[in-house]
């Protein structure tokens, strides 16, 4: 958006000093502050962080912020942005790092395209050695991504570290968790204790990026992404060996199984790089990654704590000390209970839902799901096979063995984690299509749950359970997803709208094909949830097609991108009172609030929900659009106002020029009475007057140069002066342009959410 600071659009900020470091110009926002490029007055450039000044008030930030900097500091300087200095107990905190010029790895692939071969390989060893220097200082970055690698003339170098710990450790940011979705960790993304290897996952990610140009996880909505880190098989495109293996490994689900930073610098420096003969074959097992507590640089108070011994949980053997003769199996009559099923299987009960439903339009005279259903199996015959009936061939998961996929089914919901490393495997996915699809004869269960990759591997859990066992509550990652369990979950929108980690399961939670998985078990309210789903798509598409019309009609809109969570759809759905108008406090923001929401309250259901969450997306656009206008309006009174003192000024100016030019004619008055008396004998009154007129002349002359000099200044000050109404001229219909435009927006919107 055009944001009317001049020809150039560059933003000139008013000149202060910070510290030692005179601001020269804005260099980006962020969600932690805005960062300039500052100069010190020994001519040497640092890139100058203000924290927002949100935080100043925040004594607790301030004192965790001081530490964190301080830890910083110690971080070797070779392959990161130095810290210069820093003052956290300012008015406004700031923090001043070395300037590095050069682009971003985001702006050179964008350019450029991916890295490849020697170039990607000494990308990759040069980011490891910074991680490995900032987790020895005891540093986590938390949001390394290709934004905060510089490509310096002298090598890559890692940005933007030491400040996310401090902040996310108090509150979340303005954007959300502290991270950018597609390069955060699984347990960043589920609010879970960080270590360090949460900088290794994002590493992997950011590898990918620059090898292909596109994210390991990516997806067309914020949803679909998370739902991949989170269950999802990264696209690793044509990464070529060894490097593959190593960045697998650092996309590992488990943050116990990816190697720690010198583990994996280590492993780079002794691999060959893409192209190079490989001196033998690779080895056979990733190194062990040390123990949580013992690791150099973790903050021993983050660690979540020891890892049980990981076991295959899905087709290893039986350990030892379970029964081989254990079988998790369904009795021989139908009617068999599932309860009965999980006291002889030892799993534990089906997830019960909590307390009385909600209010809202999906909630009247609902009971909670399965109160007055049978918890038997669904009837109907077993899945005939040729080897289903005797010498079944079993399945493990957990080390229980199974020859019913749906006691199975069951126990994948019950376990969902576990559930999880299944379809999250190619190879395992494979084998219990193999045992479903050949073994079993299996006829009920999707057939391409198996045979594709799954992009989000808890779907097709929810999918192969509701196949299988309609019949079992809804459940999604664990988490009761009846209606009444998401209507007690969204009855808060705060979590979306603040960013906190719950905002991530509400997402995967607010998503169609979601809801019309849930909506197959059996419930009170059949069809509820499939309904739930129609609205929440078409709600959705009203508040895009809101602001596709907004972008379409509105000059200044042209270019924004407004994100309609899909999550704060589903609360104002299930919550149509939550959907209040958002109150930022600015009155610039307020009128276009009040404008936009005529919309909100003029669409019919479910329009109306879409709608209301497109003007809280839109709200950081109709911040930049207030602090536009209020830069026009405030741009067009200083330049009328100047304007019109130059005009009077001016104006003095030219009529005392023409004073004393025509006091100067005057003067020609004197000789010409000579002229007149002598030579042409004219009368004495005609040659008195013309002496008259040339002695006002003279006076007239010395005393409108002496003012013209006293009042408007030198010949010098006064050219300068007029071209100073000549360039105010020139701007007034520019700003008197983008004035107007900001009142037809105004306008415009208003005809737009009435009509």
């Amino acid at each position: 958006m055009d944001d009317g600071t001049g020809e150039d659009g560059g933003a000139h900020p008013p000149a202060r000093t910070v510290g030692d470091y005179r601001l020269v110009r804005s260099l980006g926002r962020g969600g932690f502050g805005e960062v300039f490029l500052g100069e010190a007055p020994d001519g040497r450039k640092a890139a100058v962080k203000l924290l927002h000044a949100s935080w100043a008030g925040d004594a607790d930030m301030r004192r965790r912020f001081t530490a964190e900097v301080e830890q910083a500091r110690r971080v070797s300087g070779f392959c990161i942005a130095g810290i210069l200095d820093a003052d956290p107990e300012a008015e406004q905190p700031w923090i001043a790092t070395e300037y590095i010029e050069g682009p971003t790895l985001q702006d050179a692939v964008d350019r450029e395209g991916p890295r490849g071969g020697a170039d990607l390989h000494r990308l990759a060893v040069s980011t490891a050695t910074a991680l490995a220097a900032i987790h020895a200082a005891g540093v986590v970055h938390r949001d390394l991504k290709p934004d905060n690698i510089m490509l310096a003339p002298d090598g890559p170098r890692v940005i933007d570290f030491g400040i996310a710990r401090a902040v996310e450790s108090t509150s979340v940011t303005a954007s959300g968790v502290v991270g950018t979705i597609g390069y955060m960790a699984p347990e960043q993304l589920e609010g879970a204790r960080l270590t360090s290897a949460v900088d290794l996952f994002s590493w992997g990610s950011v590898m990918v990026y620059a090898a292909t140009g596109h994210e390991a996880f990516s997806g067309p909505t914020q949803a679909s992404r998370i739902a991949r880190i989170l269950g999802g098989e990264p696209d690793l495109g044509a990464l070529p060996e060894p490097l593959l293996g190593i960045i697998r490994t650092c996309l590992d689900k488990d943050p116990d199984q990816r190697p720690d930073a010198s583990t994996l610098l280590n492993r780079l420096i002794a691999a060959p790089h893409a192209g190079a003969p490989t001196p033998g074959p690779a080895p056979a097992a990733v190194t062990p990654r040390p123990d949580d507590r013992t690791r150099v640089g973790v903050d021993r108070t983050r660690i979540a704590g020891d890892a049980p011994p990981q076991v295959d949980p899905t087709r290893a053997a039986p350990p030892a000390t379970v029964d081989p003769t254990r079988a998790y199996t369904r009795l021989a009559t139908r009617e068999t209970p599932a309860a009965q099923v999980s006291e002889h299987s030892g799993a534990p009960p089906a997830p019960q839902y909590p307390g009385p439903a909600p209010s809202g339009p999906y909630h009247s005279g609902l009971r909670p799901p399965g109160s007055g259903e049978s918890a038997a199996y669904p009837s109907g015959p077993l899945p005939s096979g040729p080897h289903h009936t005797g010498g079944v061939p079993p399945y493990h998961f957990r080390g229980v063995r199974f020859t019913d996929p749906r006691a199975l089914a069951e126990a994948f919901q019950q376990d969902w984690p576990a559930a999880l490393r299944v379809f999250g495997d190619t190879a395992e996915r494979a084998a219990l299509g193999a045992w479903i699809i050949d073994d079993l004869g299996d006829t009920t269960v999707d057939r391409s749950l198996f045979r594709r990759q799954a992009a989000d591997a808890n779907l097709a859990i929810a999918s192969f359970v509701a196949q299988l066992r309609p019949d079992l509550p809804p459940v999604f990652r664990g988490r009761p997803a009846g209606l009444e369990a998401l209507g007690e979950l969204f009855a808060d929108p705060a979590p979306v709208l603040t960013g906190a980690p719950l905002a991530n399961e509400m997402a995967l939670l607010a998503r169609p094909d979601v809801l019309r998985v849930m909506g197959d078990h059996h419930t009170d309210r059949p069809g509820a949830l499939h309904r739930l789903a129609e609205h929440l798509g078409q709600a959705e598409r009203a508040g895009i097609a809101f602001h596709e019309r907004l972008r379409g009609d509105l000059a200044g809109w042209v270019g924004t991108r407004v994100h309609v969570n899909p999550a704060l759809v589903l609360a104002f759905l299930l919550h149509p009172e939550r959907a209040v108008p958002p109150n930022d406090g600015d009155k610039a923001v307020a009128e276009w609030v009040d404008i936009l929401w005529r919309k909100v309250e003029s669409a019919p259901v479910p329009d109306r929900a879409g709608c209301a969450a497109m003007v809280y997306g839109a709200v950081p656009t109709l911040r930049e659009l207030a602090r536009q206008r209020r830069h026009w309006e405030e741009r067009f009174a200083s330049v009328s106002a100047e304007h019109d003192a130059l005009a009077t000024r001016v104006g003095l100016q030219v009529r005392l020029t023409n004073g004393v030019r025509y006091s100067r004619w005057a003067l020609f008055a004197f000789p010409g009475a000579f002229v007149l008396e002598y030579a042409l004998g004219a009368p004495d009154w005609i040659v008195g007057l013309l002496v008259v007129v040339s002695v006002l002349g003279l006076l007239g002359a010395l005393s409108c140069t002496a003012a013209r000099r006293v009042v408007c200044g030198t010949p010098a000050r006064r050219a300068h002066r007029v071209m100073e109404l000549q360039h105010s001229n020139a701007q007034l219909p520019q700003l008197t342009s983008g004035v107007e435009r900001i009142r037809t927006d105004l306008a415009q919107a208003r005809r737009i959410s009435e009509g």
